[in-house]
This record gives structure tokens, C-alpha cells and sequence, in this order.
């Protein structure tokens, strides 16, 4: 490199400041070097001032190793050859293209500039010149191509050095055209600078690199600094005129009198339309001058259908035919990690995409949205050490475009992951359907787990990479050879056992709803930590639990803590924070030293149970159905599910599931194979049903009936009423109620009544009772149950009234109401000999306690008729009138013997002189008297009364008495 010509084109540029000590100098054969560890005897070191390091620092070292020249900015106070220029970048970047003879005037260079799709259509156009026959070559994120020859790169944009030297290969292997990404960074530092292009292309503009840019204006000026070559008439522009920043640049181009052509679906040089995509195609056309272009491809979406046209575009003005555009593109296999399909035989749409911005994110959803799918399942995450702003926009955009979206992580870098998470999450409503899963493997496997045949999964971030940076280690991570090892594995494998989570808890997910959200350290990596099982009871705990030390009104879990954590892998979830001897008295019960560590606090378990398990069911997508009343929920719920269960997988919860505890119980049962889930809620203060109602988010309400039930908090039967129909108070797509209970008149237009009345509009006639069966008809269809309760028809009508709503075959819902219901103590009918024992222990109010009468008597009323009845309990201020009710209505029916136990049953005594009566306090009192060894063979008993009273305990005596 002659000194001379050096010197000329740094003038020409207006970069020269002075030389100094360079008379001596007539050519220098070394070559420009920027890191003087890489200098060898002769080179040239270039000083420049970098984020970490300045070059300048480095001229005595790079001397003492022999550099022939120094190029600086600052003044120098040695004796050393050196050039002084006002920019030390672009001198490089010039000093560069003289060392290597410019290799870019040997061939055609493109390039492509833009947020979103730089590397699919740099690869497009590199494909389809290729399938031509064209020697070219191809730079960018996956390094450079010459030919069929690849090698790796760190940047998008080599530095200017490099990069010359890139090009220098390139022109020795005598290439014809070279596609070239620019990124925006390379562009602000200069590596491009003094390239000369042929053609430059704009793609789009959205929010990226906040980091490294100031704003985003600044960001946009780097970008329209790769249209200087075009300003001055040396290349030819395309540019996205559908991206506002894309039709400012077309604009000032234009002004400027460039050769500039717009691409756009309206008012463009080349117009896309007739836009068609699917799961295996993508289809257009493109109209140019030339005429049309008809394109179609295996590159999948509407932001691909972009790409296309960009490169058919380019290929047009480059002079190419429209066939052999259209052939050349036809084949072109999608690009690795761009919205990449995944084949699976399980029916999923599995794409692997590198989105990781908002606008791209937004853009690959929205393709996904356009395809023929039943639910869009998302996983993205955030590069550390990059623009914290996008973070929070990502999610959002995640949210707006998918039905469920799980959080992991991404290239953590040096920063915390969970500062990156909390980053993320920031502003977004706990009650949306996000759910973190740090370690990035178990969030691949959790979100395929998720999914159900029809689903698409978007894995977004990481596209073609084949790493996760962790403080500054590049640690080997695929996310296709993941997908691809999780989707070799059985189904079995898959679903696993039942107690364990879908979703796994994630530590940091705890910390956000416990209300733990501080960092102690933004830098360093952190280890996930994940738990796949959820406990309230210290009995039955799993290993790998979060344990939640619920206050109940008979236990405190507070007690149970040391044994819950004498397993490592345990976390607990608790209320106050624990004082130094505690501390000590808790590792005294447990082995482990650190247990500080597995131990979070919350101001109450029981509402951070509740708000983690309202998010867990967030994350499924079941038609899922609430049931309350004041009786007969029970069994509603299980005709409900009989019902739905014969015709799709059906979650119900079990046994007395019905408070707040059991709801969170019912939940993390739930599986994504379930395509409906039966809540039956109950309550006995106010504002129970709403809390529970708030979790579950219903889209069908059922209210089975209204009656004097938990009176001691509810006051009277209004309120019951309000707190059951808090229920209806929201946006559901079914309401039910009980058609002949006038109050429910004010749901009538937004609701459906079930009953006996005229204008029910699942109106119950034709009823018919036998000894075993009852039948009837709900809207003229027949129906019958194989229990012969009278109030067992309204229960099932509401689950025939569902199943008519979602269209489920009458001869199914017949089928279905023949199978034996689960209803524990619940009016459960056993023959025992000559004898006929009923015996509803679970609960009492007055209208269940009617109803078990009144089907007490019409059961073989030839026999001897005995009851063993207790307290109706929790009936606030009416309980002795409500007790009394009863007592009057026993005087109505004829029978044999009533025996009564509890403190207010002996309210049933109403006629003292009917049947041998007998009253105990408690039942300990009852069996201690021995009265039950008196019951003969051949009656017909009903034993009912609220749990409280315990009435189950007699009947193992009963029945031995009986048998």
C-alpha cells in the first residue's frame, strides 16, 4: 500500500488531519490491524476508541511489535510514523478497502437493511441466484457463504477490516453477486463505510437495539446511511413503502433524485396482491414492469410473503426474466429458524422463529393467526444486556396475538434472568395467561405439553441458534434438538403421573405473587429453580413440591414446616416471617442447613394458593362450567359431568371440593386433554362465590336453587340469593337458573330458566315415578334416571339443558344419565336384607331435608318407616322456626319411629304423641343407649342431618343391626 494513496483517499473523505514522521515512508506492505494482540511486524494499528477499550492506550505496545504506521485521533508526543484523522473507524474502513484493492468493484453487491427479515431475504435472493447457476456469495447472521462453502462470523456485519478481507475471498472465487445483511450497528460504527453498493434494500423499522441507539429516530439514521451510495447515484434502492419509515426513505430518495423503487401492496413500483397462506404454501403475485411475477413458495406467512417480494423484486430490477424468478424462488427451503416448521405426528404446528422484537413477534403471530388453528401457545424471552425498553412491549404484543404465553429464558449474558423476567413482566396483569418458566428446556417441554392437536406452539428468540450465552459462555442449547428429543417421547412419558403439574412453579414465579419482587443483584447468573408438584397436606407431599402452610379452622399448616423440608427439593410458601430461635427450632426438626433458602413469605397463603392457581388455569383453555345453589349441587355437578364427560374429557372436582381450598385442589388436576371443567362452589359468608368465580372465570353459571342455607352469616334467604347469583354477575356465555323461583326473573333475557313452569325454556314435564327409576321429559326429549329422588330431575336437567347447548347427541345424554353418580353420604340407597337404608349425612337446610322426607315416605310405603334425623345446622336467627318447619312437616307423613340428635332437632317432636320418640344430644349418647340394637328388620330408615353432627357414625351399627 503506497503511503501516497493512503493519504489521498483519507483527503478525499475529509478525514486528514497531519502526518507525522512519515517522510521516510513511500509504501507499507503490512496490513491495517484494530486489536494490536493480532499485529505483526510491518501492520498498520489503527487507534480506535471502543466501548471497553481505546486503541490509543495500545501505540506503545503495538510499536514495540513493530507497527509501520500509527493512525490516531488524538495529537501524538512521540516520534512514531502516524497519520492524524478526525474519524479512526472510517479510516480503517478506507485503509481496508485500499490494502485489499477494493474487491467490491469485482462483483454486484446487495444490501439489505431493516429490523425484521434481513436474514430470510439475504438468503432468499443468495438461493435463488444459486438455482441459476450464478456464482454468489452471502453475509450475515449465520456468517458468510461463498458458494456452497460456509464459514463463521461474530457479527451480522463483520468489522470493516474483516469484512474487506470477506471480500477479497469473494472476489477471488470470482463471484458475481454477493447479498450482504447490514445491521444497524455496523452501520452507526462505520464497518461499511466507503462500500460501495449496487443495490440497497429497506425491509421495515420497528423497536430493536435501544441499547446501542439513543432512540429511535437515532436508530433509523444509522439505517438510511446505507442509502448514501444510492443519494449519489451509484446504486439502486428498493425500499418497503409499507413501513412508514420505508416511505420517508422512498421520499427523500426521490427528492434527491436516486433511483429509487417502491415495493408495496398499493401505489408501488412492484405491487404484491392475490396474497395466499398456508400450513405448506405461501402464494402471490407481484406486479412489476416487466408484468407479473407469480410466485409460490414453502416459506410459510404473510411477513415471508414480504421477504419474497423483496428478493423477486430485486431479481427483477437486477434483469432477470419472470420465469426463471419464479423458478428460482419456487424451491427455496424454508430458512433455519425462521418461522420453521417442525414435522410431528401429533397434530401440532410446531415454528421455531428468531422473532425478538415486538414488531416481530407480532409479525410471526399474526401468520399464525392466519392459519387454520384452534389456539395459539407462545414461549418467548429476552436477550441479556440488550434494550430493557422492548421487554415489557414483547410480552404485550405476546399476550394481544396468543392464547397463553410462557416466559423462559433467552442469551441471560451477564445479566440476572430474573432481572430480565421482572423486566418483562412489568406492567402485565397477574390474571393473563403468562407463566414464567425459567430453565429453557422444561419451558419447551411445558408448552408442547400444553398444546392439543390443531394447537400452533411459536418457540420465538433463539431461531438458529445453537447456544445460550451465560456470562460470556456459550453453552450448547437447540431449540430444535429439544423439540425434536421431547416429541420422540412416548405420550405416556409425557403425561406422566396425575399428581404432577402440566406447567412446573418456577421460584421466581412465587416470588412475583408472594409480592417478593426485589433483585438483589442485577448482574450474575442464577439458577432456576422449578417444582412440579403443589401441597397442602404434609401426609401425601411429593418430592419437588411448593408447600403452602394453609390456615385451616381445625389445623395450621405453620406445623408441619420442618417435615415438609426435611426434603431439599421441597419449597414452603408462609405467612409471618420466623424470629432467630424459631429459625433454629425449625432446622432442629429438619436436616437441611440452608432452609432460608426454601422458605418464601406472603401476608396470606391461602391468597397466593388462590392467585397461583387462577394463573395455572389460565393457561388451559377448558369450556368451564360453575355450579352453586343451596341443595343438589352436588349432584348437578356430577350429572353435569357424566353428561360431558360421554362426549369430550371432562375435570370435575371430587367429593367436597367446593371452598376455596378444594377449588385449588380441583385445579392442579387439570390436564390440557380436558376440553370441559365442572366447579360445584360453595359458601357460607358473602363474597366467597365472587372470589371463587374470579378464579375459575366461567363461561357457563349454574344456580341450582335459592333456599335457608348457612343463615348464621347469610342472614335470611336475600342473602343467600345475592351472594349465589355474584356468580351471574359477570361475562359468561350460559347462564341456568331455577325457572320457578320468581327472583331469577331478572336474568330471563341474559339467561335460560330450568323447571316445571310454562315459559322455562328447558321446561320438565311428564314425570313418572317407580320403585328404582324415575322418568321424565326436558323440551319433549325423554329422559330417564336410575334413582327414584323427585329433586334428582331438576339437577339433571340443568346437564341436559348444558349438553343441549353445546349440541351433544340425546341418545349420549340418555346413556350417560344411566351411569351410578359418586355422591358419598348424598341420599345413597342400600338394600340390607328386608331393610332399606337412606342415608344422606354430608349436609342439611331445610329444603334438602324436605325433599329427603318427602322421598323417604314414598319409598315403600307399605313398610315400617323410621328416621334418624339430626340439626340443620348454621341457620343463623330462624333456626328454631326453621326446625319447627320440619317438625310440622313430619305431623304430615305418617311413620313409625323418629329418633332426633343434636341441640335443635328436637324441634321435630312436634307432635309428641307421634311414633316412639326418642332424642340424644350427641351420637356417642345414642349408640352408648343401644336404641339402634332395637330397629328390626324389614324398615325403610332415613338417617340425614348436616355433617357437623356426625351422623355417619352409626351406620356401620346400623348396618351390622340390619344384616
Amino acid at each position: 500500500m503506497k503511503i501516497g494513496d493512503l493519504i489521498k483517499i483519507l483527503q478525499e473523505h475529509g478525514l486528514f488531519i497531519e502526518s507525522k514522521g512519515i517522510d521516510d515512508l513511500t509504501r507499507i506492505e503490512g496490513a491495517p490491524i484494530t486489536d494490536n494482540r493480532l499485529l505483526s511486524k510491518g501492520d498498520i494499528f489503527i487507534c480506535i476508541k471502543g466501548f471497553s477499550h481505546d486503541g490509543h492506550d495500545f501505540i506503545e505496545a503495538a510499536s514495540a511489535k513493530g507497527a509501520s504506521l500509527i493512525i490516531r485521533e488524538t495529537e501524538s508526543n512521540d516520534e512514531l510514523p502516524s497519520i492524524r484523522v478526525s474519524d479512526s473507524r472510517k479510516a480503517a474502513a478506507l485503509a481496508a478497502k485500499l490494502y485489499y484493492r477494493n474487491p467490491v468493484s469485482n462483483f454486484r453487491l446487495v444490501g439489505i437493511t431493516g429490523t425484521n427479515g434481513k436474514t430470510t431475504t439475504s438468503i432468499i435472493l443468495f438461493k435463488a441466484l444459486r438455482s441459476m447457476g450464478i456464482k454468489a456469495g452471502l453475509i450475515g447472521t449465520l456468517g458468510y457463504q461463498i458458494n456452497d462453502e460456509i464459514y463463521k462470523t461474530d457479527h451480522t456485519t463483520p468489522d470493516s477490516i474483516e469484512l474487506n478481507s470477506i471480500f477479497a475471498r469473494m472476489a477471488k472465487a470470482e463471484l458475481s453477486y454477493v447479498i450482504m445483511e447490514v445491521s444497524s450497528h455496523a452501520l452507526a460504527l462505520d464497518r461499511v463505510y466507503g462500500v460501495e453498493f449496487d443495490y440497497c434494500l429497506f425491509s421495515n423499522l420497528s423497536r430493536d437495539h435501544l441499547d446501542f441507539h439513543a432512540n429511535m429516530e437515532e436508530y433509523g439514521a444509522a439505517k438510511f446511511k446505507l442509502f448514501d451510495t444510492s443519494k449519489r447515484k451509484q446504486a439502486v434502492s428498493l425500499i418497503n413503502i409499507d413501513d412508514p419509515f420505508g416511505k420517508t426513505i422512498h421520499t427523500r430518495l426521490i427528492q434527491a433524485g436516486a433511483y429509487s423503487f417502491s415495493l408495496g401492496h398499493a401505489d408501488a413500483n412492484f405491487v404484491v396482491k392475490d396474497v395466499e397462506t398456508g400450513f405448506e404454501r405461501s402464494s402471490f403475485s407481484l406486479q412489476t414492469r416487466e408484468g407479473e411475477i407469480n410466485i409460490e413458495s414453502r416459506l410459510l406467512g404473510n411477513f415471508n410473503v414480504n421477504n419474497l417480494a423483496l428478493a423477486a423484486a430485486t431479481l427483477s430490477l437486477m434483469g432477470f426474466e419472470t420465469k426463471q424468478i419464479s423458478a428460482s424462488i419456487k424451491d427455496i427451503e424454508p430458512v433455519r429458524g425462521r418461522f420453521e416448521l417442525i414435522p410431528n405426528d401429533r397434530g401440532i404446528g410446531i415454528f421455531i422463529d428468531y422473532a425478538h422484537t415486538p414488531d416481530a413477534i407480532e409479525n410471526v403471530l399474526k401468520t399464525c393467526r392466519d392459519l387454520a388453528n384452534r389456539r395459539i401457545l407462545t414461549l418467548i424471552g429476552a436477550g441479556g444486556d440488550r434494550d430493557k425498553g422492548k421487554r415489557p412491549l414483547m410480552l404485550q404484543t405476546a399476550l394481544k396475538n396468543s392464547d397463553a404465553v410462557i416466559i423462559s429464558d433467552d442469551n441471560p449474558r451477564g445479566e440476572n434472568p430474573d432481572a430480565i423476567i421482572l423486566d418483562i413482566t412489568s406492567g402485565a396483569h397477574a390474571c393473563l395467561p403468562w407463566w414464567i418458566v425459567r430453565d429453557r428446556r422444561e419451558a419447551i417441554r411445558s408448552i408442547l405439553r400444553l398444546s392439543k392437536p390443531g394447537d400452533i406452539v411459536l418457540i420465538c428468540g433463539k431461531g438458529h441458534e445453537t447456544y445460550q450465552e451465560i456470562e460470556g459462555v456459550k453453552q450448547v442449547f437447540d431449540d430444535h434438538e429439544v423439540v425434536r428429543a421431547i416429541l420422540s417421547q412416548s405420550d405416556e412419558t409425557l403425561m406422566e403421573d396425575d399428581d404432577k403439574l402440566v406447567i412446573p412453579i418456577d421460584g421466581l414465579m412465587l416470588d412475583i405473587l408472594c409480592g417478593n419482587m426485589s433483585i438483589e443483584n442485577p448482574r450474575g447468573y442464577k439458577e432456576p429453580k422449578l417444582y412440579h408438584y403443589l401441597s397442602t397436606d404434609s401426609r401425601t407431599i411429593r418430592s419437588g413440591s411448593v408447600f403452602f402452610a394453609v390456615k385451616g379452622e381445625r389445623f395450621d399448616g405453620h406445623h408441619y414446616i420442618g417435615n415438609v423440608l426435611k426434603d431439599p427439593a421441597n419449597l414452603v410458601v408462609r405467612e409471618q416471617r420466623m424470629e432467630n430461635h424459631q429459625f433454629s427450632m425449625l432446622n432442629s426438626q429438619s436436616s437441611i442447613l440452608d432452609s432460608q433458602f426454601s422458605i418464601k413469605w406472603t401476608d396470606s397463603t391461602m391468597n397466593c394458593l388462590a392467585a397461583l392457581c387462577q394463573k395455572y388455569l389460565l393457561m388451559f383453555d377448558p369450556y368451564k362450567i360453575a355450579i352453586t345453589g343451596s341443595t343438589g349441587k352436588t349432584s348437578c355437578k356430577e350429572f353435569v359431568g357424566q353428561i360431558l364427560g360421554s362426549h369430550k374429557p371432562t375435570l370435575k372436582n371430587l367429593a367436597n371440593e367446593n371452598n376455596l381450598m378444594g377449588l385449588c385442589n380441583t385445579i392442579r388436576r387439570i390436564k390440557p386433554e380436558h376440553n370441559y371443567a365442572v366447579f360445584e362452589i360453595g359458601t357460607n359468608h358473602f363474597g366467597e362465590i365472587k372470589v371463587m368465580a374470579d378464579i375459575i372465570l366461567p363461561d357457563c353459571g349454574i344456580i341450582v336453587n335459592i333456599g335457608p342455607s348457612h343463615l348464621e352469616t347469610l342472614i335470611d334467604e336475600d342473602g343467600v340469593y345475592r351472594e349465589k347469583t355474584a356468580l351471574f354477575e359477570r361475562p359468561l356465555d350460559l347462564r341456568l337458573f331455577d325457572a320457578d323461583d320468581p327472583r331469577f326473573a331478572e336474568y330471563k333475557a341474559k339467561g335460560k330458566g330450568v323447571g316445571y313452569c310454562e315459559d322455562a325454556d328447558f321446561r320438565i314435564t311428564d314425570i313418572e315415578r317407580a320403585e328404582e327409576s324415575i322418568s321424565f321429559k326436558l323440551n319433549g326429549s325423554d329422559f330417564s334416571l336410575s334413582y327414584p329422588f323427585p329433586h334428582f330431575i331438576g339437577n339433571a336437567a340443568y346437564a341436559i339443558a348444558l349438553g343441549m347447548h353445546h349440541h351433544i347427541p340425546v341418545e349420549k345424554m340418555r346413556k350417560a344419565l344411566g351411569q351410578p353418580l359418586n355422591l358419598g353420604l348424598r341420599m345413597a340407597v342400600e338394600h340390607i336384607g328386608e331393610s332399606i337404608l337412606i342415608a344422606d349425612c354430608y349436609n342439611a337446610n331445610p329444603l334438602s331435608m324436605q325433599k329427603a322426607i318427602e322421598f323417604w315416605r314414598f319409598l315403600h310405603p307399605e313398610k315400617p318407616h323410621l328416621a334418624i334425623l339430626g340439626d340443620m345446622l348454621e341457620l343463623g336467627n330462624g333456626s328454631e322456626s326453621y326446625h319447627a318447619m320440619i317438625g310440622a312437616m313430619l305431623t304430615e307423613h305418617k311413620f313409625d319411629r323418629l329418633i332426633t340428635v343434636g341441640n335443635l332437632s328436637r324441634a321435630y317432636h312436634f307432635d309428641a304423641e307421634l311414633g316412639g320418640g326418642a332424642h340424644f344430644s350427641d351420637v356417642a349418647q345414642m349408640l352408648e343407649s343401644e336404641i339402634i340394637n332395637e330397629i328390626k328388620s324389614g324398615c325403610v330408615i332415613l338417617v340425614k342431618g348436616s355433617h357437623g353432627v356426625h351422623l355417619e357414625q352409626c351406620l356401620p351399627h346400623l348396618k351390622r343391626g340390619l344384616g
